[in-house]
């Protein structure tokens, strides 16, 4: 039976969960990062999906319209994957390609290891492979960005200090600093992010969870127990989910394929969407 499209909600414990459906085909789960961003920084860019595949959108408890839990540190990837399987059965779905991005990438890792029966494709999209990895990434990366005045006012504040009291701060600082993430800071792919992040809802509880609670969901070492195939994509230019992170979690992956995009950060469907879409749309269809 078809999926019904548009928007909709999942009660989950008497807590609602937020998602949508478009297109029809193959089905697709798109899992966004769990630290509070939501599932509208995606939906329009990964449109084109839709013409092939039934790509389903949601709002990880805490953001976009999905409710908090009554206690916020109840927010981590235990429960998002929880949350993501509670939508599978609600939709009654065997079988689904999965895609993460960013946090989401590392939420989908931990996914295909609890549930490896429900995932027949993986797509690593910039995933993050750990909590040391990022960091790693940025103390490399930060200080070049710092001495190109393209990067450097960005730089300069993603440095800190930061003042993180409410949503209102945190979506200040992601428009602030998210000339970061894109290998053109001047494009119009960049200022139509920082128009979402700064109109939508970005939760700091669950980033201040998520941060706090990631490394008891570490995956690098568990890297060899994914059989589900899978495609590792990659902005050549990403400062914080680099092509390090890629490579090792292409290494760690019997069997994987890896694209690297030469003239992207960290969202290639933005930057480079020509060779996105025809790499997501080969590898799922074969």
């Amino acid at each position: 039976m078809p999926i019904s499209q548009g928007e909709n909600t999942l009660d989950i414990h008497g807590r609602k969960l937020r998602y949508k459906v478009a297109g029809s085909g193959p089905v697709l789960m798109v899992q966004a990062p769990g630290w509070g961003v939501g599932y509208g920084l995606y939906e329009d860019g990964l449109a084109q999906l839709a013409r092939s595949f039934t790509v389903i959108h949601h709002d990880p408890q805490g953001s976009g319209g999905s409710d908090s839990p009554s206690d916020p540190k109840e927010m981590n990837v235990g429960s998002f994957i929880d949350d993501l399987d509670a939508l599978r059965r609600h939709l009654k779905l065997e079988r689904f390609a999965l895609m993460g991005h960013s946090h989401g990438g590392f939420i989908a890792m931990n996914y295909v290891l609890k549930y490896p029966q429900h995932v027949s494709h993986l797509i690593l999209l910039d995933a993050q492979l750990g909590i040391a990895e990022p960091a790693e990434d940025v103390q490399r990366t930060l200080p070049a960005l710092a001495r190109d005045a393209r990067w450097a006012e960005a730089a300069r504040i993603f440095a800190g200090p930061r003042k993180l009291d409410s949503d209102q701060d945190l979506s200040e600082l992601l428009y602030r600093v998210l000339p970061l993430y894109f290998f053109d800071p001047e494009s119009e792919q960049c200022k139509a992010a920082q128009r979402y992040v700064r109109n939508a809802r970005i939760s700091v509880a669950a980033m201040k969870a998520t941060s706090e609670s990631d490394g008891h969901f570490l995956v690098r070492e568990k890297l060899g127990e994914i059989r589900a195939r899978t495609l590792v994509l990659v902005g050549r230019h990403d400062f914080i989910c680099s092509p390090v992170q890629a490579e090792a979690i292409h290494d760690g992956i019997a069997g994987s394929q890896i694209v690297v995009f030469e003239n992207s950060g960290h969202l290639p469907w933005t930057e480079e969407p020509d060779s996105f879409f025809t790499s997501v749309i080969r590898f799922l269809e074969n």
